[in-house]
């Protein structure tokens, strides 16, 4: 007992912390001649019935420029800045770290994600402007709507799943995401729905759902397709074997000799989890090998 009375003590402490960097970031940004919007993390937390209890992680911003002048603005304070298909690193802080995001989410599949910026870009100015107020801060920031968070988010889940892993904390996050959306509004709910079968998300949808219910206990009402228990056990298995973003799963030890023993089990776990989203995995897949060059917004990237 005192043991968790610690812990919840601390993640309380690094939440408030957490809070005020985020803060300081945002205006930052702002002084600097950009709009920002931050995307999960504390603005997670403010639907959360006590939002310092949410584990905090790190800082992800996404900035309304384009890359090129992000990444000159990046690199004019830190030069060495890594940089990855998804974000760019910012250490503007030493004790939080800092990802700077030019779009939320990318997509693997060209088509999907062709049809994803052009989502993402519609509904940008109301992520901009869309500003609360942290806990024990004195400063609002801009953080998602619901409606943007139940595409996002999912879409977040997914190229996770196809990548390192996801963990219990992300089911957590949409399942507060998806109450929020429904006491906005049932029409909003439909429109979530479209966006997701237009961006062929809704097998990932169905086998989240079935999580969301089975392990979370969320009311049908507030479900956005019904729930696919085949599909959601692939992701509850895949969530218990590998703990958050799959660090702890056996095929993450990297012991000399089993090298190819590990690739191996990476890529029978793609085969099994393909058939939640086949057109993302195959083109991750082929991201991954190095055999792929991609498209994004305007921008060739060859890996």
């Amino acid at each position: 007992m005192l043991q968790w009375i610690g812990n919840i003590e601390q993640i309380k402490a690094s939440s408030a912390l957490l809070n005020q960097r985020t803060v300081e970031l945002c205006l930052m940004l702002e002084e600097d001649g950009f709009r920002c919007c931050i995307l999960k993390g504390q603005g997670n937390a403010t639907m959360y019935p006590d939002p310092l209890l949410r584990m905090p992680g790190d800082i992800d911003v996404w900035i309304d420029a384009d890359k090129e002048r992000i990444d000159n603005y990046v690199r004019s304070k830190f030069p060495e800045s890594k940089e990855c298909f998804k974000h760019i690193k910012f250490p503007v802080f030493e004790d939080v770290e800092v990802d700077v995001h030019q779009t939320p989410l990318k997509f693997c599949h060209p088509k999907y994600n062709r049809r994803l910026q052009r989502w993402i870009a519609g509904m940008k100015d109301g992520q901009m402007t869309n500003r609360v107020r942290l806990t024990g801060t004195d400063s609002d920031i801009a953080i998602p709507t619901a409606d943007f968070n139940a595409v996002y988010q999912l879409g977040h889940i997914l190229i996770h799943l196809a990548d390192e892993g996801i963990g219990l904390r992300h089911m957590v996050d949409y399942y507060y995401v998806l109450k929020a959306l429904r006491y906005k509004s049932i029409n909003q709910q439909k429109a979530v729905r479209k966006t997701l079968s237009e961006l062929g998300m809704m097998r990932v949808a169905a086998a989240v759902m079935w999580v969301e219910r089975e392990v979370l206990g969320l009311p049908g009402e507030y479900l956005l397709t019904s729930p696919d228990e085949r599909q959601g056990r692939l992701i509850l298995e895949d969530i218990l074997e590998g703990g958050n973003f799959g660090k702890y799963a056996e095929r993450h030890a990297d012991v000399g000799p089993g090298r190819i023993k590990k690739r191996m089990a990476t890529l029978r776990r793609l085969i099994k989890l393909s058939r939640i989203a086949p057109g993302e995995f195959f083109y991750h897949g082929f991201r991954r090998a190095g055999n792929l060059t991609m498209i994004w917004g305007g921008s060739v990237i060859t890996r």
